[in-house]
């Protein structure tokens, strides 16, 4: 839908441009009338309408292309004041200037092919190839033009007088009418094949027409041998129609979709729903939105600025609700430290019910996993609050239960994070314990050989493994060494200067072979246990 500010915009390039070919036609019957102000308001015309495109077309390639179409149109001007005013009446310059008179004439349809092909979305590697392709052939037909003195491939020369300056076409002239028509053409296919609006489509019309009235308009010229006169007065001369072409032809593809804008950018701004204005230079509001507050309360509001071309934009974000969320995640924490109840509380003051509810499994599994440990601690806990004579062994022994509760609790995070964890964790894990159950006198050591990420399934399984060997040897004074290698499969190795009893053998056999190849083996005092 064209818009009244558009509307407004088409009316006055049609008030001007008949203005000034109404002018022209009644320059005839002016006595000492000059033909020179005409060219040039023209040319300012050009000029005017290629200004309001530069703001309103958005690829700078694509104004590239417009640029050398209006420039192309200007030249058209400048070649007819050369040759009718200042150098027509010689007769190598006359001819000269009548061959360039072609240039613009082969630009303006290859520009406007070019500029079709860089519409939506293109293969650029492709496009820049038929862009080259398609620019060396209208450089060739331009040089063949200026060349025509030697060949008359273009035009055939019969009387080069500039007052009696007669010619024939040649071959070489339907060449350039054939390759500036099917440009044109190509270039409206072009935009409807790429065009996705289904509005723009319907409205297609409008360009067709203009393109078929304009190559109406010159095949006219050519049929009267040159302008047609209406009581002795040019109606038009090519150059106008070519104006007329171009300007009309492209300015229709604007106004219907077929080429993107910014137009009407300034009311879509306006009817967004963004708390927001822009102002220029001076500070100056130019557009703000419906939803724009400026009395508000600043405290709610974050104010964000952003310099753009000829001033700036201000938007404003409501943080009402974020600092209230914020003040409830104080008062929930605050709670959390309070009851130690994270779980219920997360559930009640999260709206993501499935990662509260994987992280509730989770915290489900961890309390299942350490749960026997934790009973004993707890037990330990009590015997020492009882003051026994003996507490240094009970310390000790809940120190290692701590250890492995801890260490257990975070391996199970990182699985639930991912399938593999890497074997430093592995690491880490048995040196705490170790320290631990260095000081209820077992010795331990650990070789790790391999690195990167394994299974964390195994790797949680060996390390209760460990504890619970651990934990049946924290009465002796031994020595244990566990080597975990990765070579090819993820393996430990429990090296334990004591003989095992086989009834321990036989519990810890049925507590970790689902899942786990575990063998023994006892030899000189040392029971080896191995589990892959």
């Amino acid at each position: 839908m064209i818009s009244n500010t558009q509307r407004k915009r088409i009316m006055l390039y049609i008030a001007a441009f008949m203005i000034i070919m109404l002018y022209n036609y009644l320059n005839t019957f002016i006595p000492g009338s000059s033909h020179d102000i005409i060219s040039f308001s023209y040319m300012g015309f050009v000029v005017v309408w290629y200004l309001s495109i530069k703001e309103r077309v958005i690829d700078d390639s694509m104004r590239r292309c417009f640029l050398i179409g209006i420039l192309s149109l200007i030249l058209l001007f400048i070649l007819r004041l050369a040759r009718w005013n200042y150098f027509g009446m010689y007769e190598r310059p006359n001819e000269l200037l009548r061959y360039m008179n072609y240039i613009p004439l082969i630009f303006i349809p290859l520009v406007s092919l070019n500029a079709a092909l860089m519409v939506g979305i293109y293969n650029r590697e492709k496009t820049r190839f038929l862009l080259t392709v398609l620019w060396i052939v209208g450089i060739i037909l331009c040089t063949v033009v200026v060349t025509n003195t030697f060949h008359n491939f273009v035009l055939k020369i019969e009387d080069s007088n500039p007052d009696n300056f007669s010619y024939i076409f040649g071959p070489g002239y339907y060449i350039i009418v054939l390759f500036s028509l099917t440009s044109i053409i190509a270039a409206f296919i072009i935009l409807m094949h790429r065009c996705r609006l289904s509005t723009s489509r319907r409205m297609a019309y409008i360009p067709i027409f203009i393109l078929v009235f304009g190559i109406l308009l010159i095949a006219v010229y050519f049929v009267c041998g040159g302008a047609p006169k209406l009581f002795g007065s040019k109606l038009y001369n090519l150059q106008e129609i070519y104006i007329f072409l171009y300007i009309a032809f492209w300015e229709s593809c604007i106004q219907i979709g077929l080429i993107p804008t910014n137009s009407d950018y300034g009311k879509i701004f306006e009817a967004s729903m963004l708390d927001a204005y822009i102002s220029d230079r001076n500070g100056s509001m130019i557009y703000s939105t419906k939803n724009y507050t400026p009395n508000e309360e600043k405290d709610n509001k974050r104010v964000t600025e952003q310099d753009i071309r000829a001033g700036k934009v201000v938007w404003q974000d409501d943080i009402s609700s974020v600092k209230e969320i914020k003040a409830s995640l104080t008062e929930v924490t605050k709670e959390l430290a309070d009851e130690n109840e994270l779980l219920e509380l997360e559930q009640e003051m999260s709206s993501k019910r499935e990662e509260l509810e994987s992280l509730r499994n989770l915290y489900d599994e961890l309390y299942d996993s350490v749960n026997p440990e934790i009973r004993s601690l707890r037990k330990l806990l009590t015997e020492i609050r009882q003051n026994r004579s003996d507490e240094l062994p009970l310390i000790r022994q809940a120190a290692v239960l701590g250890a492995f509760i801890k260490r257990r609790s975070n391996l199970s995070i990182l699985a639930h994070n991912s399938p593999e964890i890497d074997m430093k964790e592995l690491e880490y894990s048995l040196r705490e314990s170790m320290y631990y159950l260095s000081l209820a006198g077992i010795k331990c050591s650990v070789m790790m050989d391999g690195k990167g990420k394994v299974s964390a399934e195994m790797l949680i399984r060996m390390y209760e493994i460990f504890h619970v060997v651990s934990s049946e040897l924290i009465s002796m004074k031994c020595n244990v060494m566990v080597n975990v290698s990765n070579s090819s499969d993820l393996t430990m190795k429990l090296m334990i200067d004591r003989l095992v009893d086989d009834d321990f053998i036989e519990t810890l056999k049925g507590k970790f072979t689902d899942g786990l190849e575990m063998s023994f083996d006892k030899d000189e005092g040392i029971t080896y246990i191995i589990c892959r």
